[in-house]
């Protein structure tokens, strides 16, 4: 047997107490938020999994397909539970440490590995659609430049064209004076 590391990787497998008497499967585990350390976890047992209980983790080991727990099958009937719940609060925490002789953390919380989990695809999940988004605001963002770079070049070919008339009116308006002072001096004009 080793020691458990991530015993959340043993959900599923078979649950024999300190004998070696099989106590059911382990369904869930439960971590204190303040340390990160697996305290708590429930079992189901019986008939199509219909018994559940809550057991500690100090002193659980686990082998190649199973997890042995360091209580017997009498002390974790004892304990008794509400089932194989799927959140454990700080009162039934504290009613098992009392049950098991373990002390809990009165203020301690306690996260199933299954919200862990579930959180932790949220985050990942919220930290790709932030990358996307960010991709795409630096995409507008350089679409933005390249159109008010595009204007200033559209403005100032419209301003250098707005030149352009203005001297091509004045030149005009010069050869036209012009032509009227020609024609008015010519003196073979009737």
């Amino acid at each position: 047997m080793t020691s458990v590391e991530r015993i959340e990787d043993w959900i599923g497998q078979d649950a024999f107490d300190s004998a070696g008497e099989r106590v059911g499967k382990l369904q869930e585990v439960f971590y204190a938020t303040s340390t990160g350390e697996a305290v708590f976890a429930s079992l189901k047992s019986g008939l199509f999994g219909r018994h559940g209980s809550v057991v500690p983790l100090a002193g659980a080991s686990v082998g190649r397909d199973y997890v042995r727990l360091a209580y017997t099958s009498e002390q974790i009937e004892q304990a008794g539970g509400s089932g194989a719940p799927a959140s454990l609060d700080r009162e039934e925490a504290a009613r098992l440490g009392a049950a098991y002789g373990i002390e809990t953390a009165a203020e301690e919380d306690y996260e199933s590995a299954t919200a862990a989990a579930e959180r932790v695809r949220s985050a990942e999940e919220a930290r790709r659609r932030a990358e996307e988004l960010e991709a795409e605001a630096r995409h507008r963002e350089e679409a933005a430049q390249n159109a008010a770079s595009t204007a200033r070049s559209a403005g100032e070919q419209a301003a250098d064209t707005v030149e352009q008339a203005r001297q091509a009116r004045t030149e005009a308006d010069r050869a036209r004076a012009e032509a009227e002072r020609i024609e008015s001096a010519d003196p073979f004009r009737a």
